[in-house]
Formats: structure tokens, sequence, C-alpha cells
């Protein structure tokens, strides 16, 4: 039999296990969730929990969270809106990236931010780019999620929702800008953190389609000169994905004819050229008078 220590009140087992967790931020749903092995057990690494609720629900998740609240578990995180708590005691300090990533479960770094990370451009921007989904978008993968995590709860509507969580402009003293995207990337982990970051494939994707949150299609060709062969899988791979044949049309354009790449699938991009269309490599410029004859696209960078 399992040996039970000192009996411990609910708040107090809350507040144990979050400082285990070395949980730096929650939002209400975290919290739940956190909660949740609490109430099914009873105890916590072996201490049994006094008073514990026989029901839960929103009102008293949230009646809980004051109570942390004024015994200095939990104080309100100003970097956003609503419904984001600091845990006092947490042994570590987020970062910008790391907060907003804790906060929404599909944001993720990328544009300039995604270029510096993985050492494809040297600019240091001074502002953190991160991309959400589309608010459309963004309630499905809520729902998914949320059906997902409720699978075995009853009465779902009752318990904490996951929550779009508003971002200030400055997060942890960083000005922040956030992108929607009707088509998102499926971002990776980044080790040793709790960020998420868009894939190499897909940063070298966004360079073409959003050259102006690159750095300008000048510096996105620099990079492509200087790291595409490196990457050359992984871009033609994303290119490959995407629907956007503009995309297809650039990045054809660069890695055949301006870098001299050789890869099998890039001649298949060529059925998204267009004779006599408004393609240019960047959408920004007037036309100029060069072309490519094979990818049908204005050469105006």
């Amino acid at each position: 039999m399992e040996f039970i220590t000192v009996p411990i009140y609910f708040s107090q087992a809350i507040a144990r296990m979050l400082a285990d967790a070395d949980l730096p931020l929650v939002t209400e749903y975290q919290l739940y969730h956190r909660v949740r092995p609490l109430l099914a057990t009873g105890q916590y690494s072996g201490e049994r929990i006094l008073r514990l609720p026989a029901y839960w629900s929103q009102p008293q998740h949230r009646a809980m969270i004051r109570t942390l609240e004024k015994r200095r578990v939990l104080a309100p995180d100003e970097d956003f809106k609503a419904g984001v708590w600091r845990v006092v005691q947490a042994a570590i300090a987020p970062t910008a990236e790391e907060a907003i990533c804790l906060v929404d479960p599909f944001a993720y770094i990328s544009h300039l931010s995604a270029m510096q990370r993985y050492g494809v451009t040297d600019r240091s921007p001074e502002a953190l780019h991160v991309t959400t989904p589309a608010r459309t978008l963004w309630t499905h993968m809520r729902d998914v999620q949320m059906a997902e995590d409720y699978e075995d709860e009853p009465a779902q509507s009752l318990l904490p929702q996951l929550s779009r969580i508003g971002i200030r402009e400055q997060v942890r003293r960083r000005r922040v800008i956030i992108h929607e995207s009707k088509h998102p990337a499926e971002p990776a982990p980044i080790a040793g953190s709790v960020s998420r970051i868009a894939t190499i494939g897909r940063v070298f994707v966004d360079m073409l389609d959003q050259p102006l949150l690159c750095g300008g299609i000048r510096h996105v060709l620099d990079c492509y000169d200087r790291h595409a062969a490196q990457w050359l899988d992984e871009i033609v791979a994303a290119v490959d994905t995407t629907d956007s044949p503009i995309v297809k049309v650039r990045a054809g354009y660069i890695l055949d004819e301006m870098l001299g790449l050789l890869h099998p699938d890039i001649n298949g991009w060529t059925r998204c050229a267009q004779r006599g269309g408004s393609r240019k490599l960047d959408s920004q410029a007037p036309y100029g008078q060069v072309f490519s004859e094979k990818w049908m696209i204005a050469l105006n960078a």
C-alpha cells in the first residue's frame, strides 16, 4: 500500500504542482488540465488532498484562480490583455516567443525572426515576428483540440474553454508583430524550449510569398544565394506543397536559372508559368525590360 503523508488542501496541492512543473505561465485552460489529475486521484505526490470538490466547472475554477492570486501563487501577466497568469515562484522567466507560444497553442516564430533563428540572415530584427492562424481557422483548430482534450469529460461546455488570448504590442519588453494566416505552417518544436517555429522549407517559401516581411526581395535573393543549396531538398518539398503558383514560379526561376541548382522536381513547376500574365519577381517594383522565357516572370529585382 502506498504511504500517504500529511494531508494538504487543494490550493496547496495546486501551488506545489505548479512549482514542481517549472511552468512560468498558465491560462485558465492550461491550469484546468494540470488540475485534472488531482481531481481524479485525490492526491498529489503521495499527499491526500483535503476538501476535494465533488464538482468542478468554470465558476469553481475561476474562484480557485482568485484564491491562488490572493496567496501570491499566481499574478496576472500584463503582457497579455486577459486570461494569463504568471506563476510567481517559477524558476524560469520565459522569453517573448516562449510566452506567446505558451499562451497561443497554434502560434509560431516566422518570417525574419525565423530566418534569424535558422541563421539564414545576418539581420537582427528589432520586432519578433509570430504567425497564428486566421480567426476562423483558429476557431476550428481550437474546436478540434478541445474535442480531443475533453474526449472523456461530461458537460464540456461548463469546463474552461480554450480561448484566443489578446497579445499586446510588447511582450517581455520586445515589440511583437502578429501575422494571421489562412494557410499557417505546421511548425516544428525548438529543442530545449516551449517555442515553435516554421520549418526551414516553409521559411524559404514565406520569403517568396511575403518578401517585405523577410527583409525585402533583394535581401531574400541574397539569402537564397547564400543558403538555398544547403537546404535545397527542404525548399523543394515546401514549394511543392504550396498552392501558390507565383511562389512556384519565383522559386523555379531562382533555384533553376539564377542559382543553377539541380533537383528533379523543379521543372514540374513550369506548369505554373503563365504567358502574358502579370507575374513579377518583385511585386512592389515596375516590370522592367528583362523576362525569363522559361518561367514567364519579369526579372525586376
